[in-house]
């Protein structure tokens, strides 16, 4: 039913309608957001009240005054109000839509006078008519007043509370409420067209009635929250405690009312098979399995009352409608034969679920063994469950459907997996001779290393991932005529994962054509006998895909190493290869194809000598590029173009359905990614398969990763070893494998940040779907067919705040959960996530840091999570930590992205298995008391290994440092100006730190340092040190690395001690006032023996630098950001000595600030 355009309000809400529309990307200022918010509620209530505007006077009740109104009369002061701004909105004077909005703004004012007469109202009607048996709205007049209550409820929850969220502690508690208010209503609005489509064309008055008092309440309650951040007593847990009694209170069907209920959807048993199918059947079925299923995971997530056996069989339930609900997401149309069927299961699970037996379990009033009643109950619930599950049985046997749940790939990709055995008249067959594209390049380099360099026999790896090209490349240099020219005997063979070593040394010999028969030989004479064909010959052997290094062990000593160039290439997916052997070189990366190299290879793979017509090449250009410059991949895609028709729309919809899952399933993919896979021991394996959990394309920080692989297990226990050690070395492994790329190295070498090729990423994601190790879920499709009755190990979701939730996922039995936003969703910020801890309470890692968490404290429910070894979540404003987090008594890993300085509980220090304390963005304070002199074995972290950023005062560092004995890597910060004494020289393990004294106004006070001998990086920031006390940093026997910031050093002159910095490797000056910089002795070349990168940012009153900088035959790179022309002259300087000296490879790398 619409809304008359008679009254002045409703052109109002018209014109406000249009006006939003009209700016709808244009930024709207937060008032008259609120503004629009508060008119959209009084819509709603407007609605309702003209229902009603012909009853009795109403009595509203307020601090036990009693006062009569008339609803009449009341609606028309509201009219009178908007009458009166309504031609001020159309005013030719108010041209802008700013003018307009302060129109609004004036009516919001007016209506916030009557807002506790609206909410006595509501109250009042819902009163009145809770005593009334019949209906004053019609069913669909209902419908419509619950639409609108359900928007007005969205609004609260899609960011019109975003502003104060971060000032109030009840705002996630708020929006668990809520939502709890949508769920009921979503029921109500499911139920009705559900009980209409199965046959009762008059859904029973008193029954109607009930609904309207449900609803009448729902909008009071959310017409009060609509104002929670405009009034004083509502900023209070009270007022969120008054919230949550009302809500409680609501139920969707009461006690009073089930019989009728229950009647409506029984007697749905018999009229059903008399409905006429309608088109929007299946959308009514799916709405009401999807409430169904909404109130049995609150059921399951928040009742503690039920016994094993039934928890059990609800479970079973829930897992049926889920099922269901993939059946009713399906398209096809025989799907629409089981709609009755469904129809009926449905009918069966809505009494079970809202039954007033259940509810009085839950709430503690009868216990399963005291009432027959609840057994009866029972039954019923298991005979549902058993029918249901014959259903499934029947549908997932049939050929009705392929796969369920998750049947979400389309026909394109079995089309790519198998091509079609018909090809249509206008297609081609595949081009079966191998094509070679973009290899020139790189045949040239390989090459030049064949033909040059040393003497001696050198093995020349040519090593990448499967499919990148490794075998094509060394084709071309074997057949290249200078190769032919040098090379008096070239032989090739193909050594593969499995080998036989006289089938390789015969294939070997066999593969110039000059020998035949060698089968009456055995392995000694086939190796003599290569010897001696090699002998006093220059030549070259190709080793085609080897694995590792035992085939060339057991082939080596038929190489004989005549000093004259001799060269050997293998191929291989394993960088390490040749480094474990003799003649081992440097290996030859082989990386992947440009676009443009992409596009030539598939356009010769389709079209042979022939173009690719100018009508299909955008296409074909788009389709390469989904290929991610993987010839293997660009050949399965090219087999399957070259089969279909060579037409525009053909080729467009081929383009949109083409996804990397479909490549990565065909065999030819398939058995070449397995491969690589089947080679890797079973942690590594592990640890391979678990990059399915991050996003495509995501560059991951290795030390997070490593510290993941920890927590979940994967990382074998060595006694006497760290942890952390293996898993590098695990990570080093898959990286010489060419499985895993690395993104970033760290300025000292090691992996800073890593990914996995697209191609590799599918598989994985594939791979590990199928052997029950990890899902991946993207997006609502996925989530809300996901079935749950494996009880999968680990999840990976990526999905909007709105979606999880409707989702209503329940995995009780989940060990590792990672949840990352949809980046498309328009609201970003999640409020309300404690329902996790209720359910997940097997979880050892929880990652949350790709979702924004708008709370202010951890909340205290985490406590439930005893198992979690793994904590990482993004909260900018979160500002302290609960001490209940002390019964997490596993976790080793806290990750926490902050911009505020966080407070930690005192109970931290019962954490004793804590390992990595990190926040970014902001500080951690620890608990320190200041007059701590005694130290207590119960006191320290013995395995804290890392802490960043630690807040704390130089002056109190004593009492912390003597507590963390074993850390390895600590930043602290400290925003104090007086004078401080920092003795590290206790903490022995310690490899990295920093000290940040923050930009302090005002003199700094001077600090007394002393550091540990192990200490291979150091950065200083603002430590205000006279430029003489830099001999103590300099005597670091270990460090490697050092970083000196802003504000660091106190003086003009910096004189370098002779000897010292003897392992420094990369030196970085950033922002400091230093004029002369020199050393003792100018001639001495005993400064930086090791340094290969000078870096200096912000440099800009340098006028001399060291004079052994010109001499230094490590040194790499100089790098310049945002130096003036000064002291790019005296780099300049540094590059001709450099010269003079021999090293031309100097790079210097000038940036602009």
């Amino acid at each position: 039913m619409e809304l008359a355009s008679t009254c002045s309000s409703d052109r109002v809400f018209l014109d406000l309608e249009l006006l939003l529309n009209r700016f709808r990307d244009r930024y709207v200022p937060y008032d008259v957001r609120g503004s629009i918010k508060h008119m959209k509620f009084l819509k709603t209530f407007l609605m309702c009240a003209r229902k009603w505007s012909q009853s009795n006077d109403l009595y509203l009740e307020s601090d036990n005054i009693v006062k009569k109104v008339s609803l009449p009369s009341f609606l028309s002061c509201i009219e009178d109000t908007f009458h009166e701004y309504e031609e001020d909105i159309h005013s030719p004077s108010l041209r802008s839509e700013t003018d307009k909005y302060g129109v609004f703004l004036e009516i919001e004012k007016q209506i916030k006078l009557l807002k506790q007469e609206i909410i006595q109202i509501y109250f009042a009607l819902a009163s009145s008519r809770s005593l009334q048996s019949n209906s004053c709205m019609t069913d669909d007049e209902l419908l419509e007043f619950i639409d609108l209550i359900l928007q007005n409820l969205a609004d609260l929850t899609n960011g019109y509370m975003d502003r104060n969220i971060s000032e109030s502690s009840i705002s996630a508690a708020l929006s668990a409420r809520v939502q709890a208010l949508e769920a009921k209503l979503t029921f109500l609005k499911s139920f009705i067209p559900f009980a209409k489509m199965r046959g009762t064309a008059d859904i029973p008055a008193s029954l109607l009635a009930h609904f309207e008092v449900v609803a009448l309440n729902a909008a009071r309650l959310s017409y009060m929250c609509s104002y929670w951040d405009d009034a004083e007593e509502m900023h209070n847990p009270q007022f969120y405690s008054m919230i949550y009694d009302q809500q409680q209170k609501i139920r969707a069907v009461d006690f009073h009312v089930y019989e009728t209920y229950m009647e409506v959807l029984r007697a749905s048993y018999c009229s059903a098979s008399l409905h006429t199918p309608m088109v929007h059947d299946k959308q009514i079925l799916n709405n009401f399995n999807d409430s169904l299923i909404s109130c049995l995971w609150e059921l399951l997530c928040y009742s503690l009352s039920f016994m094993d056996s039934m928890k059990d069989e609800m479970h079973m339930l829930y897992a049926g409608l889920r099922f269901l609900r993939s059946i009713l997401r399906e398209h096809q149309e025989k799907m629409d034969e089981q709609n009755e069927k469904i129809g009926a299961f449905l009918s069966e699970a809505g009494i079970i679920i809202l039954s007033p037996t259940l509810n009085r379990v839950i709430e503690g009033e009868v216990s399963f063994l005291e009432s027959t009643v609840v057994l009866d109950f029972c039954d019923m619930l298991a005979n549902t469950n058993i029918n249901l599950k014959h259903f499934k049985d029947q549908i997932s046997g049939s050929s009705t459907i392929e796969s369920l749940p998750n049947s979400s790939h389309s026909s394109s990709v079995q089309h790519v997996c198998k091509p079609s055995r018909h090809m249509p008249s206008k297609g081609k067959m595949p081009i079966a001779h191998e094509v070679m594209v973009g290899l020139d390049d790189e045949a040239e380099k390989v090459i030049e290393r064949l033909v040059s360099g040393p003497e001696h026999v050198e093995i020349v790896p040519i090593a990448g991932m499967a499919g990148l090209g490794k075998t094509t490349l060394a084709k071309k240099v074997y057949n290249d005529n200078s190769i032919i020219y040098n090379f008096h005997i070239r032989l090739w063979c193909t050594v593969s994962q499995e080998y036989n070593k006289k089938s390789l040394l015969t294939q070997i010999l066999c593969s110039d054509g000059k020998h035949s028969r060698m089968d009456d030989l055995n392995e000694d004479d086939l190796l003599q006998k290569l010897y001696q064909k090699l002998k006093r010959n220059r030549y070259l052997v190709v080793l085609d895909d080897i694995w590792d290094f035992r085939a060339w062990n057991e082939l080596r000593y038929s190489f004989p190493d005549e000093m004259n160039r001799s060269r050997i290439i293998f191929t291989s997916r394993s960088s390490n290869v040749a480094s474990q052997v003799e003649y081992g070189g440097k290996p030859h990366y082989l990386r992947p194809l440009s676009e443009k190299e992409s596009f030539e290879l598939l356009q010769k793979k389709v079209f042979g000598k022939e173009d690719c017509p100018q009508a299909l090449h955008g296409l074909g250009m788009e389709i390469a590029k989904k290929c991610r410059g993987l010839p293997l991949a660009l050949v399965v895609v090219a087999g399957v173009l070259a089969t279909i028709e060579h037409d525009i729309c053909v080729w467009e919809e081929f383009a949109e359905s083409l996804t990397l899952t479909m490549v990565s399933g065909a065999d030819q993919c398939k058995k070449s990614l397995e491969l690589s896979y089947e080679h890797l021991s079973y942690h590594l394996k592990e640890c391979l398969l678990y990059f399915a959990a991050f996003r495509e394309d995501e560059k991951i920080g290795a030390k997070n990763l490593m510290h993941l692989w920890i927590a979940e297990g994967f990382v074998e226990k060595i006694e006497g070893k760290r942890s952390e050690v293996i898993a590098e070395e695990y990570l080093m492994d898959l990286i010489g494998r060419n499985l895993v790329m690395v993104s970033e190295s760290k300025s000292i070498g090691g992996v800073k940040t890593c990914y996995i090729h697209d191609l590799i990423f599918e598989f994985c994601k594939t791979e590990a779907k199928a052997k029950n190790f990890l899902q991946v879920l993207r997006g609502y499709d996925e989530l809300s067919t996901f079935n749950e009755h494996s009880n999968p190990p680990r999840l990976s979701i990526c999905s909007s705040r709105e979606d999880f939730i409707k989702s209503r996922l329940f995995c009780p039995h989940l060990g590792s959960l990672q949840l990352f936003h949809d980046e498309t969703s328009a609201h970003p910020h999640w409020l309300n996530f404690c329902f996790l801890f209720c359910i997940y309470k097997h979880l050892k890692v929880l990652k949350l840091e790709g979702i924004y968490l708008l709370i202010k404290e951890l909340p205290t429910e985490i406590e439930s999570l005893l198992c979690l070894r793994y904590l990482a979540f993004k909260a900018l404003h979160m500002k302290f930590i609960p001490p209940s987090i002390a019964k997490l008594s596993n976790l080793e890993t806290f990750c926490l992205r902050s911009t505020e300085t966080v407070s930690l509980p005192d109970s931290i220090w019962n954490m004793k298995k804590l390992s990595h304390v990190h926040v970014w963005d902001g500080c951690f304070v620890f608990p320190l008391s200041s007059n701590d002199n005694v130290l207590e074995n119960h006191s320290t972290l013995p395995n804290l290994d890392t802490l960043c950023d630690l807040y704390l005062s130089f002056d109190q560092a004593e009492n912390l440092l003597r507590r963390i004995p074993n850390i390895r890597r600590l930043a602290i910060s400290d925003g104090q100006t007086g004078n401080g004494v920092l003795n590290m020289s206790r903490l022995e393990c310690l490899e990295s730190l920093t000290l940040d004294v923050g930009c302090c106004s005002g003199p700094r006070g001077h600090f007394e340092l002393s550091f540990p001998m192990n200490l291979k990086k150091l950065s200083l920031f603002c430590l205000g040190l006279p430029c003489s006390e830099m001999s103590l940093i300099e005597q670091l026997p270990n460090l490697e690395v050092l970083k000196i910031g802003c504000y660091t050093l106190d003086g003009e002159r910096w004189e370098l001690m002779e000897g010292g910095f003897p392992k420094l490797r990369v030196l970085t000056l950033s922002e400091l006032d230093i004029v002369e910089w020199t050393e003792t002795d100018p001639d001495s070349d005993d400064y930086f023996p090791c340094l290969q990168q000078l870096k200096l940012d912000q440099i800009r009153h340098l006028e001399m630098v060291p004079a052994c900088l010109g001499r230094i035959s490590t040194l790499e790179t100089i790098k310049m950001d945002g130096c003036r022309n000064d002291v790019k002259s005296l780099v300049r300087e540094i590059e001709e000595a450099q010269k003079s000296y021999g090293n031309e490879n100097l790079k210097i790398i000038y940036e602009t600030y």
